[in-house]
């Protein structure tokens, strides 16, 4: 009978030992959800320094989470602050992302270049000044 107490006071150990395991990789995930969508809306409103303070406190490099980062319908970051008209974010992410990563073919088969380059096809010469960014960058 004591065997049986053991053992299932060893599973129970064994048990929350697991779970504590688990913890730390959701929180770590949540708090990479909450960068990145924080990242995002920097872009949008065009907050540089922010953007900056957020990457540092958080001892992450764009460069390396730049190609999974996705703002929501709105495409990448650099797609974002393009959108929005945000040319000191889009400098800072031009400068910290990579060559790499700009040239990434998105989900409509286009890099962000090329998106670029069709919205000042399409009327919109204010976006020009992102092409020339992205064009130095690449």
């Amino acid at each position: 009978m004591s065997k049986l107490v053991i053992k299932t006071k060893i599973l129970g150990v064994a048990l929350a030992v697991g779970m504590v395991s688990i913890s730390p990789q959701q929180a770590q995930a949540d708090d990479l959800q909450r960068l990145a969508e924080n990242l995002c809306e920097y872009a949008k409103t065009d907050n540089r320094s922010s953007m900056r303070k957020k990457l540092k406190g958080a001892s992450m490099r764009l460069k390396a989470i730049y190609p999974g980062l996705i703002c929501g319908a709105g495409g990448t970051l650099m797609r974002v602050a393009v959108a929005n008209d945000a040319m000191s974010a889009a400098k800072f992410i031009a400068s910290k992302a990579g060559k790499k990563s700009l040239a990434i073919v998105e989900k409509d088969g286009k890099t962000v270049l090329e998106f670029t380059e069709g919205l000042v096809a399409g009327g919109d010469a204010g976006k020009q000044s992102f092409v020339d960014l992205i064009k130095g960058k690449l």
